[in-house]
């Protein structure tokens, strides 16, 4: 990079688009693209980056206030981020403005539109070149060139589609406790049943099409991250995991801890799922046992959890995974973001209102339980109409079991509870308002009305049964943001046909002038004229 180097451009051909305290320069003839739903996704990730940094700075002065080694300094706060995939260099605009003790970014695109895009939206916003260094390279051989220099704190990958050939060389990138930062819009292949065969490719397993399909979507994604890792003897830590319109953001952090790396099996596995019920169970692939003192020991886990034919309603069973069965987010990490964004002021994020929501909404989530029923799924299995969502969740905790919600799909209900006694309040619910008469004897439908409740099934309200995030009415689940929203269409190369026009238009004006010359030359020797204007638009009577 030359530090030199200042970016030519004229304002006035460029449309301005201001986000958070960034302003870039969009191009008119959309050299590289710009989503205005993708807003939040670096809304949270500029309140995540935050977290993380200063969890990361107290952590770092504890150990040095702890350290009795004199000749030990002062940790510095400063931290470097790597931005990958790059394209217009908004993001990294953005957390250049917008977060401090940044000590610089490396903002990569492999296109050079694209660095010349980055260059004049630094520029134009008065950031350094220091500050956001734009590079030109292939974002894999960017990555995989740290491994013998400084690490980065913090990496950033938001691609086209899938961030797989992508993290192997982010983990090679980022330092120990740093971040990485995932975003995968690929949910096509992540969260339904249509390519198998090109998700487990990608990610090392495969989807489900399930009431749970974008959970499991970002635990194939968690699990994919995993294994990268531990294969250089790291280990990752899943601080939050968001489902996100059509697209799913991640943030890990990383650590250098061989011992962590053997407790992965226990929180990996699959998981069985009934085409027609929606029952579930899970299959961890290992276990870890009490030991000598102290100590735990490893195991390979018991198998089957679950027969070939689901145990309630005798339908086939679908298998998904491998995944992370394990937590998706730290608590601690979600509730400091979230009491950060409450107290920071509605004009510094633009999207605060639905930050605020899915922050709460994934500190109300059961941590420990991987996967969740949706009530509307639940019901139609068994030809009922749909009870409040409230009211089965007071039946699940006067039984003594605990329940949340989810922020990856809404009428959703995550518990510990054992799937027969979910059914037996389902039971219970028919029982009081009378079975469809059009259920079929020996049918799916009528296994599961006909076996008996075990459970004592209260419908008492419960004071927990409302989550506190709709109570205060937060905005829980986003409406669709615009008219035709989605991905927009992939970052490619600026089309010529602008600078073939320029020049085509330059040629035709340089030889419309030397036709003029020879005209007038040939007028001056006595030779009769021709009219080019002429020509071209002959008079008419």
């Amino acid at each position: 990079m030359n530090d030199e180097y200042t970016p030519t451009y004229a304002v006035d051909d460029y449309e301005q688009i201001t986000e958070g305290q960034a302003t870039i320069l969009f191009p008119r003839n959309n050299e590289v693209f710009y989503n205005p739903v993708q807003q939040f996704n670096r809304d949270m990730s500029i309140a995540a980056i935050k977290t993380w940094r200063d969890i990361t700075a107290e952590a770092k002065l504890a150990r040095y206030n702890r350290s009795t080694n004199p000749a030990k300094s002062k940790p510095s706060p400063k931290f470097t981020i790597l931005e990958a995939l790059a394209a217009s260099g908004l993001r990294s605009v953005r957390y250049a403005k917008e977060i401090e003790n940044i000590d610089y970014i490396l903002t990569n695109d492999l296109l050079a539109d694209a660095v010349e895009s980055i260059r004049r939206n630094a520029h134009f916003n008065g950031i350094s070149q220091q500050l956001v260094r734009a590079n030109q390279g292939d974002a894999i051989s960017v990555m995989y060139a740290q491994r013998d220099k400084k690490r980065f704190s913090v990496v950033d990958l938001d691609p086209y589609g899938t961030a797989a050939p992508f993290i192997d060389g982010a983990l090679h990138a980022v330092e120990n406790g740093g971040l990485i930062c995932v975003t995968c819009t690929d949910l096509a292949i992540l969260a339904s049943n249509n390519h198998p065969e090109t998700c487990f490719a990608k990610y090392g397993g495969n989807p489900l099409k399930a009431e749970f399909c974008h959970e499991l979507a970002l635990r194939l994604v968690v699990h994919s991250i995993q294994q990268a890792a531990n294969r250089q003897r790291r280990y990752i830590e899943p601080l939050m995991s968001c489902s996100i319109d059509f697209y799913v953001r991640i943030f890990v952090r990383v650590h250098d801890r061989p011992l962590m790396v053997k407790t992965v099996a226990s929180q990996t596995g699959a998981v069985y799922h009934c085409r027609h019920c929606g029952s579930f169970a899970t299959q961890p692939f290992g276990a870890i046992v009490p030991g000598k003192g102290e100590n735990s020991k490893f195991r390979i886990a018991s198998a089957p959890t679950a027969d070939p034919l689901c145990a309630n309603c005798g339908s086939t069973q679908d298998i998904g995974g491998p995944c992370w069965i394990g937590p998706l987010h730290n608590a601690d990490f979600v509730q400091r973001m979230y009491d950060a964004v409450s107290k920071t002021d509605k004009t510094v994020y633009g999207t605060q209102p639905r930050m605020q929501g899915m922050l709460k909404v994934i500190l109300e989530e059961l941590q420990d339980v991987p996967f969740h029923y949706n009530l509307a799924t639940l019901s139609s299995a068994v030809r009922t109409a749909c009870p409040p969502l409230i009211k089965i969740n007071s039946a699940l905790l006067n039984a003594g079991y605990r329940v949340s919600g989810v922020h990856t799909r809404t009428g959703s209900i995550k518990t510990d509870a054992p799937m027969h006694v979910v059914w037996d309040a389902i039971r219970a619910h028919v029982k009081e308002i009378g079975r469809s008469p059009h259920i079929v004897e020996g049918s799916p439908e009528d296994r599961i009305l006909s076996a008996e409740i075990t459970t004592d099934i209260s419908f008492a309200l419960h004071d927990d049964a409302e989550p506190e995030s709709r109570r205060i009415k937060l905005v829980r689940f986003q409406m669709n943001p615009e008219k035709f929203w989605g991905p927009k269409a992939r970052h490619t190369e600026a089309p010529k046909a602008k600078q073939d026009s320029t020049k085509r238009k330059q040629q035709t004006q340089s030889t419309q002038a030397i036709a003029a010359a020879d005209d007038a030359l040939t007028v001056a020797e006595g030779v009769e004229a021709v009219d080019l204007d002429a020509k071209k638009k002959p008079k008419t009577e």
